[in-house]
């Protein structure tokens, strides 16, 4: 008896588990369903920027020098980025920054094999393209201080936050990008 009363209730925790993930991959994939559409350029604006596996760039700690890594899109304040576009003679830049800082923006890290890190507006290399991707809704964030390299997921350890690196981009999702408009 006491076996059939174990194994209903491990069986039972195991379907709640299951119920539980379900719902949380069928949010994400909502939450994402409002992101801007490529056929135009990115207007100026605050936004969360989203890998396609519904994971938010997202600074360690909101301060200069702090590493950005991706973590579950949950809406926090600190994935909100203002995403703003400039004229230039070269076509259109963009710089990326926390929203609500005066003078916290994503930074490419000088070593090209580590995560980009919360610069300040004075530090080389916020500028960047963003270029709509072939699939819908999808961009490619390129830095301009690395000459065009687009912006990636990079999981270096599982045990470990999903890292972003800038590398050649390439076709696969890696390389794309979601802006969802934050509603400030």
């Amino acid at each position: 008896m006491k076996t059939i009363q174990l194994f209903t209730l491990a069986l039972s925790i195991f379907t709640l588990s299951a119920c539980a993930q379900l719902q949380q991959a069928t949010q994400g994939g909502s939450a994402t369903a409002n992101s801007i559409d490529n056929s135009i350029p990115l207007p100026t604006g605050v936004y969360f920027i989203v890998n396609t596996e519904g994971k938010a760039l997202t600074p360690l700690n909101p301060s200069i020098a702090e590493n950005v890594f991706l973590r579950p899109f949950t809406k926090s304040g600190t994935q909100k980025w203002q995403v703003t576009a400039r004229k230039t003679t070269k076509g259109t830049t963009y710089t990326i920054s926390l929203d609500g800082s005066d003078n916290l923006y994503l930074q490419p890290y000088a070593v090209k094999d580590h995560t980009p890190v919360i610069g300040g507006r004075s530090n080389a290399g916020i500028s960047y393209k963003i270029i709509a991707a072939q699939r819908p809704k999808c961009w490619y964030i390129k830095s301009t201080f690395y000459n065009g390299d687009a912006l990636r997921s990079f999981v270096f350890s599982p045990n470990t936050p999903t890292e972003i690196r800038f590398e050649a981009a390439e076709n696969t999702d890696k390389f794309l990008w979601k802006f969802i408009p934050a509603g400030n």
